[in-house]
């Protein structure tokens, strides 16, 4: 059986410059084609699943978050209006009837 020469095999090896990409190419090509398919295939369905998550997640942060928001939003604007009416209430009767009313006021409430 006779070898075939070609012109790299009269270049040294010190003198060759492969990239990883070309690296990884080579090494690619000593694997069986159905083995190089099954990977192949593996990834796409991989990245397929992971894009799949990422966009459902996506979609249920948005639904969770605005729905959290419509629904405590309203509680929340109340609650505020009512600690300052609570708050203006006892600003007119410490103007009224002085510190200690306001004092005895928040005492008994």
């Amino acid at each position: 059986m006779a070898l075939v020469r070609d012109d790299f095999d009269d270049i040294p090896d010190s003198e060759i410059h492969e990239t990883i990409v070309e690296r990884i190419e080579g090494l690619g090509e000593m694997f069986p084609d159905a083995l190089r398919s099954a990977v192949h295939s593996t990834v796409d369905w991989s990245i397929w699943g992971v894009k799949g998550v990422f966009s459902l997640t996506k979609s249920t942060i948005w639904v969770v978050s605005t729905t959290s928001l419509i629904a405590f939003l309203p509680y929340i604007i109340e609650k505020e209006r009512s600690d300052l009416e609570k708050t203006q209430v006892a600003q007119q009767r410490q103007m009224l009837l002085g510190p200690s009313a306001a004092i005895q006021q928040a005492k008994t409430a």
